[in-house]
């Protein structure tokens, strides 16, 4: 079953409606249970905070999109090569070894040859520094081997769906929102897009304010 969360808020907040919504779902007494992140650098604490007995996993397809993203960086306008390299970066990946990842990826940028400070960001030595970076600061969370034994999902894309089905309502064109309004409208979006049926029990219980004129009841 389904269940979600949102703010306008700081990571902090948004911690800790997780966690509110975590312990009324009783998480904490599963058996196996899993955090899974994008590798941005504010999830992990987060997870650590108020989830540090479950194993945190980087979504499988982020860490796609950045190896392909290096291979086609080591290897520019040469699909005969780049491929080959994707394709066996991606199999080390899959197979838990973030060493060999790491290790064929510094290969590559020591042969090309590492940024330097003015270098723009869509340089493939850039891109190719960036992978290194993002896959050494995730390396912990690429066991996939455990998590697939475990019966855990290694993908957040369920999530990515659910932030677009919040943004459909939110962010559409000619939408404008003062802050204190949109919060609002996020807490029924989330409501609404729960499948516990908080919403319904909400309205259900709530008094129906006195109307006026055409659109009093």
């Amino acid at each position: 079953m389904r269940t979600a969360v949102a703010t306008t808020a700081n990571m902090e907040v948004f911690g800790n409606l997780v966690a509110t919504e975590a312990h009324h779902r009783n998480f904490h007494n599963a058996k196996t249970s899993a955090v899974i992140g994008d590798g941005g650098n504010w999830i992990g604490p987060l997870a650590d905070m108020h989830f540090p007995d479950s194993f945190q996993i980087l979504d499988f397809l982020h860490l796609l999109v950045h190896l392909y993203a290096a291979a086609i960086s080591a290897f520019p306008n040469m699909p005969s090569r780049s491929w080959p390299l994707y394709t066996a970066l991606l199999t080390q990946a899959w197979r838990g070894k973030a060493t060999e990842v790491l290790a064929e990826l510094q290969r590559h940028l020591n042969r090309i040859g590492a940024p330097a400070k003015d270098t723009g960001a869509d340089n493939p030595r850039s891109i190719l520094a960036r992978t290194i970076q993002y896959v050494r600061d995730n390396q912990s969370r690429m066991k996939y081997p455990d998590y697939r034994r475990h019966g855990l999902p290694v993908t957040s894309s369920l999530v990515e769906s659910l932030i677009k089905q919040f943004n459909k309502r939110v962010k559409g064109s000619e939408k404008f929102w003062c802050r204190e309004r949109v919060e609002c409208v996020l807490q029924v979006r989330a409501a609404y897009l729960s499948e516990d049926d908080r919403a319904d029990r909400h309205f259900s219980h709530r008094p129906l304010p006195r109307a006026v004129g055409r659109g009093r009841r």
